[in-house]
This record gives structure tokens, sequence and C-alpha cells, in this order.
């Protein structure tokens, strides 16, 4: 079984989003490096919101990624820059990246909300996600370098 791990996240701010893209990118390469990793993808919408989306060989794999490098970086100041953050993680036979409908769909129905200083309304109200999917676009990812 592989694990997938989808998160949402909303920068409070858009004099917050350069610092926030830094750390996005630092974590989107540390991903890809990453042992273990499966697929990597990044979505972003209107008002700040990004969404990204993981597939793992397995759970501990990304445990340890969560857990180390850019990543715990960047964990350290996202209560600070978000006001809405929210994951939901499952385990699937395929190694295939859902679609953004399907980690929209699991994140309203399963997902978790993370800690925030900062909440929107809708962080607020305990919401994982907006009850409609937003349209959005796909940033280049940068190379990875062996």
């Amino acid at each position: 079984m592989y694990t997938v791990s989808i998160t949402r996240l909303r920068v409070r701010s858009i004099f917050l989003m350069p610092l926030f893209t830094y750390h996005a990118m630092r974590t989107s390469m540390q991903a890809q490096k990453s042992e273990g990793i499966v697929g990597v993808d990044t979505r972003f919408e209107k008002n700040n919101v990004v969404w990204t989306k993981t597939v793992w060989k397995e759970e501990s794999a990304m445990k340890k990624y969560r857990s180390s490098g850019a990543h715990q970086i960047a964990m350290r100041i996202l209560s600070e820059m978000c006001s809405e953050a929210s994951v939901t993680r499952w385990q699937q036979e395929g190694t295939e990246l859902p679609t953004w409908e399907e980690a929209h769909r699991r994140m309203l129905t399963e997902g978790k909300q993370s800690k925030v200083k900062h909440p929107s309304p809708l962080q607020s109200s305990g919401k994982t996600a907006p009850d409609t999917m937003q349209s959005g676009f796909k940033m280049p990812t940068p190379p990875v370098t062996q």
C-alpha cells in the first residue's frame, strides 16, 4: 500500500507570499529527492491558496520527510504565515497521484485542520476547504539536480 498526503494552505497576506514561495520551493525540492517518494504535485488557487499532493512508498518515509530538513523549518513558521491549514492522508494500492477533485473531496470528508495563529472565517468555522473546488494552476517546478 502507498501513502497519499494532501495539504491545503492559505497564506494570510500577499506580502507573505515571497517568503512562503521560498520555503515551498525548498520543501518541494526536498520531497522530490526524498527516499520513498513516488510523486509530487502542487496547485495554486486565487486568494493565496496552495495545495500539495504526494505519494509515498510507505508512511514512515513521509514522516521522515515531514520532520526533517527544509520541511521541518517551514512547519515552524506555518502557523504564523497561514490563515488556513489542513491535511489529509490515506492508503491506496496504486502509485498514481490522485486527481485534484479527489484530493478536494477527501479534504472535505477526511481532512483535519492544523493550528494557525491568525485563522480565517473558514478556518474558524472548522472547515478544511471551501465546499466548491476553486479554479487553479500549476506552477512550474524547478528541475531536480542530482
